[in-house]
This record gives C-alpha cells, sequence and structure tokens, in this order.
C-alpha cells in the first residue's frame, strides 16, 4: 500500500518536472517532487490500510478500535536524469467507533520526518522534510451475511508538507472506497476498490489529481496469529496531462497480526513496491509495527 500511494504521487507531482529534462528549475521541481511523495504517501497509506482491516474486524464486533503504528520506509528512485535515497519514519494513531450496526466513524493522525539525498543534474542535495495529516472517515456497512460483507468509505482529510528549502505546503484529500469481506471458513478474501481526489490550497490554477486504486488482501483469521497477504495497484487517471504518462505503481508484501488476549493484538507487515513505468526505476520498502486495542 505505502509504496503504490509512493508511485501515483510520484507521477503526479514530479511527471510534469520529470519532462523538461533539465535546467534548474527542473531540479528544484525534482526535489520538491521526491520530498512531496516519501514524506506523504507513506503515513497517508499506512493511515488507509489499518482502517480498512479495522472495519474488517469491527463489523462482526461492536467496539471501539484503538491503534498505532510506527514504521519505516526506504524508497530508492533513479530517472534519466536523476537519482534518490530517502528513508521516512513515523507515525499513525487514530481510532474507529461503531455508531450503529451499519455506520462506523474512523480517524487517524500521521506525522512523518524524512531525509532525501538527491542527485540532479550534476547536483548532491540533501533535503529534510515533515508531514503531518489528519483524516476523517465514515464507513457504511450495506452487507452483512456470514459468507459476505461489504461497506462503503468515505473519507477526507487536510496535510502539511514542510521541507528545509520551501515553504509550507496544505493540501486537502477525498474520496471514496468499497469493500468486500468473503469468508470461507478461517479464510477471508478482501477486494478493494477506491478513488481519491488530491489539490493544493496554494493555487487556485492547478489541477486536481484524480488517482485510482484497486487490490485484495488474502487473510487467514486463527485464534491466535492472523496472517495475510496485501497487493494493491494504483494508478493517475487526470488530469490526461499526468495519466498518459503513469502506467501505474504495484505494492506486495505479508502482514501477521497475534492476539496476545481478545482485546489486545500486535503485529507487523512488510511491503514492497515498484512503479511499472518505462525508465523509471523505483524500489520502495516499508517496515511497520502494529498495536491494536479493542474494548
Amino acid at each position: 500500500m505505502c509504496g503504490a500511494v509512493l508511485g501515483v504521487l510520484l507521477v503526479a507531482i514530479a511527471g510534469p518536472a520529470f519532462a523538461q529534462g533539465g535546467g534548474g528549475d527542473t531540479n528544484e521541481e525534482v526535489k520538491k517532487a521526491v520530498e512531496r511523495a516519501v514524506g506523504s504517501s507513506i503515513s497517508s497509506s499506512v493511515a488507509e490500510s489499518l482502517s480498512r482491516s479495522i472495519v474488517s474486524e469491527a463489523v462482526s464486533m461492536p467496539t471501539t478500535t484503538v491503534f498505532g503504528s510506527p514504521f519505516y520506509n526506504r524508497t530508492d528512485g533513479d530517472f534519466s536524469f536523476a537519482s534518490f535515497k530517502a528513508d521516512t519514519g513515523g507515525l499513525v494513531v487514530g481510532g474507529l467507533f461503531k455508531l450503529h450496526d451499519i455506520v462506523l466513524i474512523h480517524g487517524a493522525l500521521s506525522g512523518a520526518g524524512t531525509t532525501t539525498k538527491v542527485s540532479a543534474l550534476g547536483t548532491d542535495t540533501t533535503i529534510s522534510s515533515t508531514f503531518i495529516e489528519t483524516r476523517l472517515g465514515t464507513d457504511l456497512i450495506f452487507l452483512n451475511t456470514a459468507p459476505v460483507k461489504g461497506w462503503l468509505t468515505l473519507e477526507g482529510g487536510f496535510s502539511n508538507f514542510n521541507t528545509n528549502v520551501t515553504d509550507d505546503i496544505w493540501s486537502w484529500r477525498a474520496g471514496p472506497s468499497a469493500t468486500f469481506s468473503i469468508r470461507g471458513g478461517p479464510i477471508l478474501f478482501e477486494p478493494t476498490v477506491g478513488f481519491a481526489f488530491s489539490n493544493t490550497f496554494e493555487d487556485d490554477d492547478a489541477d486536481t489529481i484524480t488517482s485510482m486504486q484497486a487490490g485484495f488482501s488474502l487473510k487467514y483469521r486463527g485464534e491466535k496469529i492472523r496472517p495475510q497477504l496485501n497487493f494493491v495497484y494504483a494508478k493517475v487517471i487526470g488530469p490526461s496531462t499526468i495519466s498518459r504518462q503513469d502506467d501505474g505503481f504495484i505494492s506486495v508484501g505479508p502482514e501477521i497480526l497475534y492476539a496476545i488476549t481478545p482485546s489486545f493484538l500486535i503485529g507487523g507487515a512488510y511491503s514492497y513496491g515498484t512503479s511499472l513505468n518505462s525508465g523509471v526505476d523505483i524500489n520502495s520498502h516499508t517496515v511497520t509495527l502494529e498495536f491494536r486495542w479493542i474494548f
């Protein structure tokens, strides 16, 4: 998941800069794109993956869930005229509350710090950045049977991105997604598809970025051990000036939870992501710890 969002943001934000192919302005745009992509993608994608998996648990349990998730990401990227290495560490905290049998709400606060080493057009630069995001969503359960469950999520939020070489950037993001949970004994198959719309507040003429994300989780729900495999494909679908340069980004990796008690779970996840664009080599590795308290 983390790598998928990273790929979307790199294409969406950096695409026009990469297309220029040279000059001081391009170098600056490359640095900003890298920092915005790495700094924002990790915390937001972890929040999304947590909220999705927590919803799947809460559908069958009328509970409140509080979660925390520290994470580390290492991303390397090589392009025709630039390369970078970025290290990001951060934390996501939040919760989920079941208001009704068919209505849940969730919220998350994410914070991350990134150090990026950029080599572009013969210039080496190290950039430090911070990213903070708040997110609030409603989950509407439209199907709730023993073998199949389904819910629609409507979510929005605001974020602030800041580097030591640029001004603060305030952005908004909103979008719907739909998830199904299909059970066969202890095995769960959860496909999901969603869309996201995002833009900054700084430029009234900037195009809103529209992206699509589809994937699945294959889960085993044992009494104590709960492993799963996650897969995501993401692609920018608008505006056309960006979407035609994007072939998408895939992310895959395992995740496991262990129930110390029925109400307290710990676990971890690893995700590897890479771009499908020709001429672009991006390798993203994310390690996440997970803590959940259900009461």
